[in-house]
């Protein structure tokens, strides 16, 4: 199984690196999953930018109230009302309604996206207001199931990095030993923090 070949992986990395408390942590720890959203594309880049820049609870309450929303939209000229009203900025309210209205998006299926290069995909999201690097790894972990995805610009990711490497300075070319697994690393050091 990904999951286990993983772990033991990371296990085996953290042991050679003499990453002490990622060892440790592993250890204890049971191999993770990687849990593929299961909304179409728009719909799932449309909660990725909902959860942008707010803690995870209070984007599953507003991510609760705007997807039922997305979902019956017919009046385009109330959409963005009614958005707000749900617990949008104005400005997170018009990305979405912009990736509503971005047909290609729409038209894309998840097969053709895997079939992209990273660069590729990427660009394709980028070229999205409201989609930034952070939301193109989110859809990389958690729409395409990358494997190898380390968002180190990702606060939770800072504060376990603080914690397991203190002495190490946080960069991509830090984590290139957890290759190709360092989604499933991102995966484990989030759920460390909790």
């Amino acid at each position: 199984m990904e999951s286990d070949n993983a772990h033991k992986t990371l296990l085996r990395v953290s042991k050679e690196k003499n990453f002490d408390l990622l060892e440790k942590y592993l250890q204890e720890s049971e191999p993770v999953e990687i849990n593929l959203s299961s909304l179409p594309l728009v719909e799932y880049l449309a909660s990725v930018v909902v959860s942008q820049q707010v803690s995870t609870k209070a984007a599953k309450t507003i991510w609760s109230r705007v997807h039922p929303i997305i979902n019956a939209h017919t009046n385009y000229q109330n959409l963005e009302t009614e958005l707000h009203a749900a617990g949008l900025s104005k400005s997170k309210a018009n990305y979405v309604i912009g990736l509503i209205n971005n047909l290609k998006l729409s038209s894309l299926q998840r097969s053709n996206l895997k079939e992209l290069s990273n660069i590729e995909f990427e660009n394709l999201l980028i070229a999205n207001k409201g989609i930034g690097p952070w939301s193109v790894q989110m859809a990389r972990m958690f729409y395409l199931g990358d494997t190898d995805v380390m968002p180190i610009n990702d606060l939770g990711i800072k504060h376990a990095h603080e914690y397991f490497f203190s002495e190490h300075e946080m960069s991509e070319k830090f984590y290139e030993p957890f290759r190709p697994w360092r989604t499933y690393l991102s995966l484990l050091m989030w759920k460390s923090l909790s």
